[in-house]
């Protein structure tokens, strides 16, 4: 009864909006202005506000249960390799994030009911960057240049910084087609009961980072006019910029500090006071 109650998300919306545009053959992205920023997440305020923003979505979806610190902090937040993205207005306020959690001492987000499907990623030798969190704001719903802005510098930092291979991400069934469509990952595994989200459906997806590079090379080679309008990988930084973003993002990347963890309930024997399990 309660996923009947469920309200669409800023980025449900975004997405559709998106694949929308792509059918009328609107410009995703007009020249010009964006009027958005991006940037890591690397002071205590600017992590405390993605926390804050991810609580107020997850909760209007009926992803999580309302918690007195009015904050959604996972276990991987307290790992010095996750890396929040957040995406700003002119006003400085945060209107879009997404948390990249690496494979590497957190265990993925997805373990807990994909854990033979991952491993199956990692016997292909795999390194898989989960995407997770990932929010857009509701009053910014048909504001697609933040799904491009999102999307475009976690695969930048996960591929040129990290070094990892894989993306991998749990979607609604409802949204495949648009991942596929959009970025070309792929289903693995049926689709089951997340946990994380108050037990609404999900789907393992995944796509290979190197595809995304691929894209990026071959397309920043086409004319304007050969390009495929209808893959956001069009709407991405040529590989010139990404080298400068590469360098921009690892210098902003700032592992959370000892203050931060106390100041978010982490210690050696809690994983965080509002970490849903």
């Amino acid at each position: 009864m309660q996923s009947k109650q469920r309200k669409t998300s800023g980025v449900s919306q975004a997405i559709r909006q998106t694949m929308r545009s792509f059918k009328n053959g609107d410009q995703l992205i007009k020249k010009g202005k964006l009027g958005f920023t991006i940037k890591v997440a690397n002071t205590l305020e600017e992590r405390e506000a993605a926390f804050q923003l991810g609580y107020q979505v997850y909760k209007d979806k009926g992803y999580i249960k309302e918690n007195t610190s009015e904050l959604l902090v996972q276990n991987y937040d307290a790992d010095p390799d996750t890396l929040i993205l957040i995406v700003k207005n002119n006003e400085n306020k945060i209107v879009g994030s997404v948390t990249l959690v690496f494979d590497v001492k957190s265990k993925l987000p997805a373990e807990k009911i994909y854990h033979s499907e991952l491993d199956t990623l990692r016997s292909k030798k795999e390194k898989i960057a989960e995407i997770s969190r990932l929010i857009i704001d509701p009053q910014y719903r048909n504001s697609k240049e933040i799904l491009v802005l999102l999307f475009n510098y976690l695969y930048i930092y996960a591929y040129f910084i990290k070094k990892y291979t894989c993306l991998a991400i749990e979607v609604n069934p409802r949204h495949t087609a648009y991942y596929k469509a959009l970025l070309n990952f792929r289903s693995i595994g049926n689709e089951r009961a997340c946990p994380n989200v108050e037990s609404a459906p999900a789907i393992l997806m995944y796509v290979p980072l190197q595809h995304g590079k691929e894209e990026v090379i071959r397309l920043s080679k086409l004319m304007e006019k050969e390009k495929n309008k209808r893959s956001l990988y069009t709407y991405f930084l040529n590989p010139e910029q990404e080298k400068l973003v590469a360098c921009f993002l690892g210098k902003q990347a700032t592992p959370i500090s000892a203050e931060e963890k106390n100041y978010f309930g982490f210690s050696d024997s809690t994983i965080g006071r509002a970490v849903f399990a």
